[in-house]
């Protein structure tokens, strides 16, 4: 089983939210995007399908429109990938102990996903104005 470091976790996400267009094609970029959306999910909770829509919906908003995502397929893409199993009734979700494709440092759990884009914005639009600065002293 591989696993995703929070340093790795951390640039990749960045990267994928602010550049992506598409489902990424690698296993692990689409794997970050996949954890990124059930950290903030309890492990010991059961969700019924209203409630795990809701938080799933909460994550499409500010992340999935780079990815056409919606809750309802992030949610499918979460079961077939082995995060979240639903109960033989199919009333109820919760996310898996065992088997998930990817191991992950417990660290994500604590990261503020907007935090750290707010952060990579505000250092990409400083890049780039330390850039055209430099620019016009050479015209």
């Amino acid at each position: 089983m591989q696993h995703i470091t929070e340093e790795q976790f951390t640039s990749r996400f960045v990267s994928l939210i602010l550049g992506g267009r598409d489902l990424p094609k690698k296993p692990l970029d689409l794997h970050i995007l996949y954890l990124s959306a059930i950290l903030r999910l309890h492990p010991q909770r059961q969700y019924s399908e209203a409630a795990l829509n809701e938080e799933l919906r909460r994550w499409t908003e500010r992340y999935g429109a780079n990815f056409a995502l919606d809750h309802v397929t992030l949610r499918r893409y979460l079961i077939d990938a082995g995060y979240i199993q639903r109960d033989a009734a199919g009333n109820a979700y919760a996310l898996r102990e065992a088997g998930i494709p990817f191991s992950y440092d417990p660290a994500l759990r604590d990261i503020d996903l907007e935090a750290l884009l707010e952060g990579a914005r505000r250092e990409r639009e400083e890049r780039k104005q330390r850039y055209l600065k430099a620019s016009q002293g050479r015209d």
